[in-house]
């Protein structure tokens, strides 16, 4: 990154990052098991980054973009929050590590020029989806992958016509976002996030998705069990990444493979 785009914030100093629920921060303890959940795609990409040039988009506190850059040869993180970008400068230093503040749907970025290019929960916050997907496509390299991940709506929204979380606009089913995915790429993986170990048990003995009793706790289990015992206890391996029964997933993750010139369903 040049120095100018060093020096692109409006303005020299910026509060600390606090929870809105529109973006995951580390170390907050009532936040650990959307931030496992998080975390656990980021890992899941990390074969698929190692000595690749990596764009992560919408990349918030930087946590995930960091993590992708112990692999990668390169890792950029873009984000429209000045805050965002001002905290992750300061908090994760690698060499081959960047964070740019920057419209993703405008990135002034070269064509072509990433392997590849990530966007874990953010598609599901944007007016413009589609046009930000043309602009990710646009900086993919030929025979690039492409990874979006997005909440499954009937996990999250379950039997609501619009999204329960207030910074949600639009929220996809499995075969809606499939087909979104099948827009931009011809070929086209969606895999799925779901419960294992520890919340897979909670799953059964509740008989309820902890994705969703969470958010309504009983106030006293919240307070002397849920917060200062479960919720710190939960890691990467209460998730785990599969292909079969998505409409049962947490999350998705959609790959797409960008086409090399000249193959068949190749986009112009």
């Amino acid at each position: 990154m040049s120095e100018a785009a060093e020096n692109d914030l409006p303005q020299e100093h910026y509060p600390d990052l606090i929870l809105t629920g529109e973006r995951t921060l580390p170390g907050i303890r009532e936040e650990n098991y959307w931030f496992q959940r998080h975390l656990v795609a980021y890992r899941f990409l990390l074969p698929m980054a190692a000595g690749k040039r990596v764009l992560d988009l919408g990349s918030g506190e930087g946590y995930g973009t960091a993590l992708l850059a112990s692999v990668a040869r390169e890792a950029l993180g873009v984000d429209l929050a000045p805050e965002a970008v001002y905290h992750a400068r300061r908090t994760y230093r690698r060499p081959n590590l960047h964070f740019l503040y920057g419209d993703i749907y405008d990135l002034g970025l070269e064509n072509a020029s990433f392997d590849l290019v990530c966007s874990l929960q953010v598609v599901e916050h944007l007016h413009r989806p589609e046009r930000f997907m043309e602009e990710a496509r646009r900086v993919l390299k030929p025979g690039g992958l492409c990874v979006i991940t997005t909440p499954n709506r009937l996990i999250i929204s379950p039997g609501k016509d619009s999204p329960v979380n207030p910074f949600h606009i639009r929220e996809y089913d499995c075969r809606e976002f499939l087909a979104f995915m099948e827009e931009f790429y011809a070929r086209v993986e969606v895999k799925g996030i779901f419960h294992a170990r520890l919340l897979r048990l909670h799953d059964l003995l509740r008989r309820r998705n902890f994705s969703q009793y969470c958010l309504e706790l009983p106030p006293l289990w919240e307070r002397f069990f849920y917060r200062p015992v479960f919720i710190p206890l939960l890691r990467t391996g209460d998730f785990k990444i599969r292909g079969d029964r998505l409409e049962e997933a947490l999350d998705f993750i959609g790959l797409g493979w960008k086409e090399l010139p000249g193959t068949d369903g190749d986009h112009v």
